[in-house]
């Protein structure tokens, strides 16, 4: 039985004002080098572990690791990602490729699938075994299924959401759903919370109920 859930949508949390010479408490603005600095900011190895020992009937105990790619094989601000249970890191659960772009306004983040995902397993953690990573070995992804983030100077956060417009399909149980993803990143906090929402009336359909994962960020471990 599904759990309906209705949440706001996050991209109209946020006064998106990104006109620098709008200086207003709310808005989101864009920094000049902030496409280094989201760079900076989510290269590493983020750990849940508080919130696993918190709540550990609600939250596995989740490892997410980026590692910065080959500016020469693969272009700048990309990365490669893995997530994996803390007991299993040589087993990933999930693997992708993402380049960021900086645009008017905001950064967007465009993801891809490796074709042979098991070559690279560890790699996140042990850079050697991304020597012949190269464009030939990734599909890019549907570009609804995007995400695009903001930066709220005071905080010094970024926000980011599945790119709007409820394009981002995903078919579950016979339902057609589209991706609403949350995301917030700072120097050593990262969240992050996928949700699958019914394409007719935008309740919840699949994803937590209990809000996004939460990690802090740790030295690379090997």
């Amino acid at each position: 039985m599904y759990n309906f859930i209705i949440t706001v949508n996050y991209s109209k949390k946020f006064n998106l004002n990104c006109d620098k010479s709008i200086k207003k408490k709310n808005s989101l603005i864009l920094g000049k080098c902030s496409i280094e600095k989201f760079s900076k900011y989510i290269e590493g190895d983020w750990n849940n572990y508080k919130q696993n020992q918190k709540f550990p009937s609600l939250w596995s105990h989740i490892r997410v690791c980026y590692r910065a790619l080959s500016v020469e094989k693969i272009g700048p601000y990309s990365f490669y990602v893995e997530s994996a249970y803390d007991y299993m890191l040589d087993k990933p659960y999930k693997t992708a490729v993402v380049k960021l772009i900086e645009k008017k306004g905001f950064i967007e983040m465009i993801n891809f699938k490796l074709k042979r995902p098991e070559e690279f397993w560890f790699a996140s953690r042990d850079p050697s075994l991304l020597a012949d990573l190269s464009e030939k070995d990734l599909i890019k992804l549907n570009e609804d299924c995007n995400s695009i983030f903001y930066y709220k100077d005071f905080e010094d956060t970024f926000y980011g959401f599945t790119k709007p417009g409820k394009k981002c399909l995903i078919l579950r149980d016979g339902i057609k759903t589209y991706l609403d993803s949350r995301i917030t990143l700072s120097k050593d906090q990262y969240s992050s919370w996928d949700i699958g929402r019914d394409c007719k009336n935008d309740l919840q359909l699949w994803g937590s109920t209990s809000g996004p994962f939460c990690f802090e960020k740790e030295n690379f471990k090997f």
